[in-house]
């Protein structure tokens, strides 16, 4: 699996993100709760309000509402098992373990509503690790209704969702901007979506990898904002789509175009700063969000 990939790459397979060190520092994107101010002069995702722009167009294409959801849990048949939350994490790519583990944490040796689902979280997580199923559910009966209460009655659950997407997909995403001169809120976007479906590493369908593919046939990556570097890279992210590198799930992966499709639509309307409001489109369905 892509996302899978990118964290056994990142080294995160195996216990790496698990401890407080590793996450206590981390801030809170499109933190559950609360409307986020704009900052004065900011114009790109560093600003919390375009930041939660951003998250809307995002959660439109994988929940087709402008809501977080950290409340929803369900096996997509998407083949990685238990998809969950903002960012849908999921039991057969290892961020789901992960965040279920920094909630354990964050609760201080008191028992969960997901205290009980550990071990087969765990227990899934090596058997994918040693090349298993990533869509085995065994054990997670009832984690989907498990899951629900705890988001709705237990802060510490939604912070955990921050904390790892942030770890995970936002900061080596915007990383990934810094390194290109990426600078505008839709660019930054357009590699903060990639980075939530495809991982962020060097795999062969990786935000990385895109990026490298994007520079090299663009000749270079001066002014990415503007000069049809991002045009490209929406093309070669529509070419892994249609194609990806692992056949088994390759339906899946060609149902999402239309992401890329709207995303052009973003750009060729030169939205790049993400003003709200916002409309837009996606599989036919329109959207709004007025910030």
């Amino acid at each position: 699996m892509n996302r899978r990939s990118f964290l056994v790459l990142s080294g995160l397979v195996g216990g790496g993100l698990v401890g407080g060190a590793v996450l206590a520092g981390c801030q809170q994107p499109g933190a559950a709760g609360g409307a986020p101010a704009d900052v004065p002069g900011v114009t790109d995702l560093a600003d919390p309000g375009r930041l939660r722009t951003a998250e809307a167009v995002i959660s439109s294409f994988e929940n087709s509402s402008t809501e977080l959801p950290y409340a929803s849990a369900q096996d997509i048949g998407d083949g990685r098992g238990i998809t969950a939350g903002r960012a849908g994490f999921t039991s057969g790519t290892h961020d789901l373990l992960l965040v279920v583990r920094r909630y354990e944490e964050s609760a201080g040796g008191e028992r969960t509503p997901l205290t009980g689902y550990l071990p087969a979280l765990t227990a899934i997580d090596a058997a994918v690790t040693a090349g298993g199923d990533g869509g085995d559910t065994t054990g997670l009966e009832g984690f989907p209704d498990a899951w629900r209460q705890a988001s709705q009655t237990d802060p510490r659950l939604n912070r955990a969702q921050d904390d790892v997407y942030r770890r995970l997909y936002f900061d080596p995403a915007m990383a990934q901007a810094r390194r290109i001169g990426m600078t505008s809120a839709l660019g930054q976007l357009v590699l903060l979506d990639s980075a939530v479906q495809h991982g962020t590493g060097t795999d062969p369908d990786g935000l990385a990898t895109m990026i490298d593919e994007t520079t090299e046939a663009h000749g270079g990556a001066e002014q990415p904002d503007r000069s049809g570097w991002l045009e490209e890279f929406l093309e070669v992210r529509r070419a892994h789509l249609l194609d990806p590198a692992d056949a088994e799930t390759a339906e899946v992966w060609r149902s999402s175009v239309p992401r890329v499709d709207t995303l052009e639509t973003l750009l060729d309307e030169e939205r790049f700063d993400l003003a709200t409001p916002l409309d837009w489109t996606f599989a036919g369905q329109a959207f709004h969000f007025a910030g």
